[in-house]
């Protein structure tokens, strides 16, 4: 069952944020959306979506635009420096997530 995450105000900006980087990464690579959605194997409807930053596109569409801008390499970058989660871990330690009867553990 799939459900939606509801986003603030603030989630709902950085996600428009990040689809204006991305028009302008294409745009400075002189890629039509149509050009830009054919690299990624999408419709150019997609790439609208990506670009506006609407919060139904995957973050297969979003991996797949960062890889044709040159950009997959950085994704480990995201979480590699995570100051707040340090900070709690000192604090408070470190716990295990518990297990849940019924429930598959990959």
């Amino acid at each position: 069952m799939q459900t939606k995450a509801i986003l603030s105000g603030d989630e709902i900006e950085g996600l428009r944020l990040l689809g204006d980087r991305v028009r302008l990464a294409r745009l400075r690579r002189n890629l039509t959306q149509a050009e830009f959605a054919e690299r990624m194997g999408v419709r150019r409807m997609t790439v609208v979506s990506l670009e506006k930053g609407r919060p139904g596109v995957t973050i297969s569409t979003l991996l797949k635009a960062l890889t044709v801008l040159g950009y997959t390499e950085r994704l480990g970058d995201l979480l590699a420096a995570d100051p707040i989660g340090e900070d709690m871990e000192i604090a408070t330690g470190r716990k295990r997530a518990r297990s849940r009867a019924g429930v598959a553990d990959f």
